[in-house]
């Protein structure tokens, strides 16, 4: 008898945790953190066309002090242009809900002043899930282009301990700055494999 209600407790469960992943992820994400909260906000935020920085480039956001997270606003709108080191899907994380539909998780791209460069001069910008859905980008076909990107600045909190400007002992740095483009509306390849090739955000 309590092996029956035990099954009837395990189907219950597992009812309950598909009725719960069918329900849309908040703007927050899944997390705890509050700054984790933040930052999944700023990813997920709607996307709205800007009028890009002129004072902000590729080269402007890879300079910096030891500490650089005041830098910039996230309110700034930015156009930089760079070549693709590395493309990969993220995955399930926080922003997403851990969100195992690959539509649904971001692309992370690892932008450089050349192809040849080393993580001082590198910086990330992320396709986030509703720029991602319009686009049906392919991150092999962005790896050694040059792209042109346009969107808002973020501060990535959780990325710090990646960055050259935010741990200086670290072993395992992979770019110059936390500060990343997120979300991106607009991305145009202008290397020579896809010359003139542009994908962008729906209406614009």
């Amino acid at each position: 008898m309590k092996k029956y209600f035990l099954h009837i407790a395990l189907i219950a469960c597992n009812i309950c945790a598909a009725q719960q992943s069918t329900e849309p992820c908040p703007a927050g994400g899944k997390s705890d953190n509050a700054i984790e909260r933040h930052d999944n906000y700023l990813k997920n935020r709607d996307i709205t066309p800007g009028v890009a920085d002129a004072n902000i480039n590729l080269d402007t956001l890879l300079k910096g002090m030891p500490d650089d997270s005041a830098r910039f606003s996230a309110n700034t709108f930015v156009t930089v242009t760079g070549w693709v080191v590395e493309a990969e899907d993220i995955g399930p994380e926080p922003c997403n809900c851990f969100s195992t539909d690959t539509t649904q998780s971001t692309i992370r791209i690892y932008l450089a002043t050349s192809l040849n460069a080393w993580k001082d001069s590198i910086m990330v910008i992320e396709l986030t899930p509703k720029f991602r859905s319009l686009s049906h980008l392919n991150t092999d076909e962005l790896f050694e282009e040059k792209i042109q990107v346009s969107g808002y600045l973020m501060f990535n909190h959780e990325t710090k301990r990646f960055a050259l400007n935010g741990c200086k002992k670290c072993h395992t740095v992979d770019r110059k700055t936390s500060w990343e483009i997120a979300p991106v509306i607009k991305l145009q390849v202008i290397g020579k494999a896809h010359k003139g090739a542009e994908i962008k955000m729906a209406g614009q």
